[in-house]
């Protein structure tokens, strides 16, 4: 493997989560000039990866060895690869991805979303009728059977006519229609946003391993927020006093081949990490699509953290950030505001 090639492998990796072989057969079977993490090929790829966020950073409560329980992605043209820490992060992923129907055709998940093979050691889920793809992997064929039992033990009543992905395998259901009607008609405002902006839960959803190979992150939690430009909040938890700290994610978003089309609109909080309790990184694009806004407090485990898991994730802090690294500093700088 020539140097340079070695060199995107590994970048990559802090990216993705993959090995270095995976990065490097992965990068060899794209196009020389595509970039080295391809973005979704289709709008309703992206859509669904933007949905998919949200659904592992909504309604979080669990710590994991991994902030969003992901090991690694495996991003393609045409779909997406999640590997998932354990067979009970695969029951929530499951669990907040496929639809089931709640009342007055309400709808809890994706409608449409249905497992449609499953394999060795994967489920792949697809929207019926769209160009979707997304695998969920990591786990054996009986460990996938059981997290699908447990997803299921989960919903109040397992009415077959409630669980859609269930009850209709093949096709929507009424409720799923009427839901998507209300919700997401292609001529409503806020879809219209939530697609110009999917771009950026997309490409997130793409270097999810940012927020275990550059940064000591140990949680995440976040949410769309309404209005004329899609944007996400990001509410990161940072081990104080150890690991590189959150600004390494943004000097890793910020650059100009494997990161995301944003610069820094805003930074507040302590330009010395060691002393900081609070900081917020405001992102967008020239375009005013899409906003990121990632909110890092240095703090300590909540009382629901296992010593034992408490003690993996420490051993598993990245020991240096990211190799072009913005100190929180320079990107006050940046915006021209210092320390808020």
């Amino acid at each position: 493997m020539s140097t340079m090639r070695q060199d995107v492998s590994l970048l990559r990796r802090r990216y993705t989560g993959e090995s270095v072989q995976q990065a490097r057969r992965a990068i060899d079977l794209l196009d020389p000039e595509a970039p080295p993490i391809p973005t979704a090929a289709t709008g309703v790829q992206q859509f669904l990866e933007a949905r998919v966020l949200v659904s592992l950073l909504e309604l979080r409560n669990h710590y994991t060895r991994y902030p969003l329980g992901i090991a690694a992605v495996y991003p393609e043209l045409d779909g997406i690869v999640l590997r998932v820490e354990s067979e009970e992060r695969a029951a929530e992923i499951l669990f907040n991805l496929l639809p089931t129907y709640v009342s007055d055709h309400e709808v809890h998940g994706v409608p449409g979303l249905r497992i449609t093979q499953r394999d060795r050691t994967a489920v792949e889920l697809r929207v019926l009728g769209a160009p979707t793809r997304l695998r969920l992997t990591g786990l054996p064929a009986t460990l996938w059977r059981n997290a699908v039992a447990r997803m299921i033990d989960n919903w109040i009543d397992p009415n077959p006519t409630l669980l859609c992905w269930q009850g209709s395998p093949s096709a929507w259901t009424d409720a799923e229609r009427a839901h998507h009607a209300r919700w997401e008609d292609v001529d409503s405002e806020y879809t219209q946003v939530q697609k110009r902006g999917a771009w950026l839960g997309s490409g997130l959803l793409r270097r999810a391993a940012l927020l275990h190979t550059v940064s000591n992150t140990f949680f995440v939690d976040g949410h769309h927020d309404g209005g004329d430009t899609a944007t996400l909040v990001l509410r990161s938890s940072h081990v104080r006093g150890q690991g590189p700290g959150p600004h390494n994610i943004v000097a890793a978003l910020a650059h100009p081949v494997f990161g995301l089309p944003l610069h820094l609109k805003r930074f507040r909080g302590d330009t010395d990490e060691h002393f900081a309790g609070e900081q917020q990184f405001v992102l967008g694009d020239h375009g005013k699509t899409a906003i990121l806004d990632l909110r890092a407090a240095s703090e300590r485990p909540g009382s629901r953290l296992k010593p034992e898991l408490w003690q993996a994730i420490l051993c598993g802090l990245p020991e240096s950030g990211f190799t072009e690294s913005l100190s929180p500093g320079v990107l006050a700088g940046l915006c021209g505001l210092g320390a808020a």
